[in-house]
Formats: C-alpha cells, structure tokens, sequence
C-alpha cells in the first residue's frame, strides 16, 4: 500500500522546529511498509513522522488485528484480549464513579461500545464517538453514538467526564481537538485519558518490534512528562496517574509475535515490565486523570 505521506515540521506539543529521526518500524498488519518516528531535540517528544493523509489514513485501520472495532476474538492473543476487557470495563467504571457523583460521560473513540454499554447499566448517562462506520453499527445499545467530537448533537458543558481509552494516540489535530473537548467537559469535569508509554521496560525492551507503536496509526508516543506538559498548557490539572497491568503482558505477547519470538518469553517481559515499574511508575500503559481548570 502506497499513500502520500506528510512530514510534520513543528514537534507536536511544543512546536519547536527541532526533529531528528528516532527509529523506523514495519506496519505489520496492514500494509507492510516502513514507517519512521521522530523525536524533538527541544522537548524529547517522538511521534510518527511522517504520517498519513487525513484522507487515506483509514486504510490503515482496515485489519482483523485491529480488535476494538472488528470484535474478532479469533486466536489466543485476541481472546485473552476480550477476557481482559472484560475485567477492565469494571475497574475503569469504578474509577470514574470515584471521581463524580453526576454521571454523564462521552466516550470519545468509544470502538465497538462495550465500556459504554456498561456505564450504562450503573446509571451513567452515556453518549459516545467513533469514526469507524462499521464499528459504530455495533453500538445497539448505545443510541448516542456519533461520528466524531464535532458533531451538532454533542453540546459543549455537557459532560461531567469524557474518557479517551487508547485514543489520543490517534487523534489526528492533536491540540486543536483536545481544546474542542475541553468545551465539552463542564466546570471543574475531568478528561481521563489512557495510551502506552515507550518508557516502560517493553518499550525499550521491544525497540522498533514494540507492538504499541502501532505505525501508522499510532500517531504520538507519549511518556508521563509529555501528557502533563501538553496538558497544562491547554487548561487541565494532571491529579493522577494510575496502571493498566495487563497491558504489559497483552503488548508483550503482540510484540514477541511480530518478532516471531515466544509467548513464555513474552509474558516474562511482562512480569518484569511491571516488576521494574512498581518503582518508576513506568507502567507499559498508563491511565491519566486531568481536571479542566475552569
């Protein structure tokens, strides 16, 4: 698959003009071919560079691996995938009930709405975004399920919380949408926001075989110190930072897949990932809970 690529000059949250190449990996799901990652000289930032047009970039999208909008559970991978989900669901619920007694929640890339449907069977008034057509259909539960975030159904002041589960590593206008969604979260709400972190012991164990670079798709690769320096310079308050534990074990087995390595090896790095990061912090994922400031 061959599509015009844009480079991107200005680095993504400080818009220095300071790019050097990071590394290159395969796209191994769709279309094969090589992508590079850049890092900021200024800031340390990377992020794919180049990148997809806006216009072609669903090509990308378009494979059975790609699990939250096809729903396949052929395969172990794709099946512990699911069992997982499942216990996630739960304690991402229990966490956002934690924050706000007024539950109304826009899930922003909302996939197949598995996390929304049961949102709403604990009482929260749910509404839901998702580009993918297809994955959309499956939302029968879910009635407000919309195209995207600028949609003249979503209100602004709207919603006590929006949540971003592995999105905003996708979102294509990174600042521009992120300032969109702060007017949609009301007064004092929250935005809680979840993406890999390449500073974790899989990250730079796996290098460019790292599952949850994910090029092209995967647009930005964040760390803890990237997430609170764009997000203070939009208006949000970082107040926690929690872990996703399985997805070590989960990114791992991916990993070890594309390298044509091991699953016992690959669960071990996950152990070990989780082990090294009870003292940094450095979980392979990362849950992200920011308040708007007004």
């Amino acid at each position: 698959m061959k599509h015009e690529l844009i480079k991107i000059k200005d680095c993504p949250i400080c818009n220095k003009q300071e790019v050097k190449h990071f590394l290159s990996a395969i796209d191994h799901n769709v279309s094969g071919d090589e992508f590079e990652i850049s890092k900021c000289s200024a800031c340390g930032f990377v992020f794919t560079n180049p990148i997809p047009t806006i216009e072609t970039i669903g090509d990308y999208y378009k494979s059975e691996n790609y699990i939250s909008h096809s729903g396949t559970k052929k395969g172990v991978i794709n099946t512990i995938y699911h069992l997982v989900r499942k216990h996630q669901i739960s304690k991402k619920e229990n966490l956002l009930s934690s924050l706000v007694s007024e539950k109304s929640i826009l899930d922003i890339g909302c996939g197949t709405g598995e996390f929304l449907s049961y949102c709403k069977q604990k009482g929260w008034i749910v509404s839901g975004t998702e580009p993918e057509e297809e994955a959309r259909k499956l939302n029968t539960e879910n009635s407000s399920v919309y195209e995207s975030i600028y949609s003249k159904n979503i209100k602004e002041n709207s919603f006590s919380i929006i949540t971003m589960w592995h999105v905003l590593e996708h979102v294509y206008n990174l600042q521009e949408d992120i300032l969109k969604i702060k007017k949609l979260i009301k007064s004092k709400g929250f935005l809680v926001v979840a993406v890999p972190n390449h500073e974790s012991y899989d990250g730079e164990h796996y290098k460019e075989n790292w599952a949850a670079y994910d090029l092209p798709i995967h647009l930005y690769h964040f760390r803890q110190s990237d997430i609170k320096k764009l997000f203070s310079s939009l208006g949000f308050t970082l107040k926690q930072v929690k872990p996703l534990i399985f997805d070590s074990y989960y990114i791992s087995l991916l990993s070890e897949q594309k390298k044509g390595g091991n699953p016992i090896k690959a669960l071990l790095n996950g152990f070990i990932s989780n082990q090294k990061a009870k003292r940094s912090n450095n979980y392979s994922s990362l849950i992200y809970v920011l308040q708007k400031n007004e």
